[in-house]
């Protein structure tokens, strides 16, 4: 799948990307990274939602924020919203790191879902 570069630009101008912990490395650099995958992943986002965040009730989910330790996801639900913290298998260190862990969730959280 290629990177829709409008879809992501106009995530950036609809929700900026505000770091929750201003002093963790992967946070301060992740907005482009978080746009895309709101812009472009918002099926993953969901599947990790349900399986990994525990909120099979979700009907939505998108990116709040990414730091070394995990995604913090907003899953719509039938009665609100609720926010869900989905951590990686092991902490991270830089963009790059962030790409390989987002992704790893996301083969993870299909392999739940349909496990084939």
């Amino acid at each position: 799948m290629s990177m829709d570069h409008d879809a992501t630009a106009q995530e950036m101008t609809e929700h900026p990307h505000v770091p929750a912990n201003p002093d963790d490395p992967v946070s301060q650099g992740a907005g482009r990274a978080i746009a895309h995958l709101n812009a472009d992943h918002d099926d993953a986002l969901l599947d990790m939602t349900r399986a990994l965040g525990g909120c099979d009730e979700a009907t939505s989910a998108r990116c709040l924020d990414a730091d070394r330790f995990g995604l913090t996801l907003l899953a719509a639900t039938p009665s609100g919203e609720l926010a869900v913290r989905i951590p990686y298998e092991e902490p991270i260190e830089d963009a790059e790191g962030l790409r390989k862990a987002t992704v790893k969730l996301a083969k993870r959280a299909r392999a739940i879902l349909d496990p084939q």
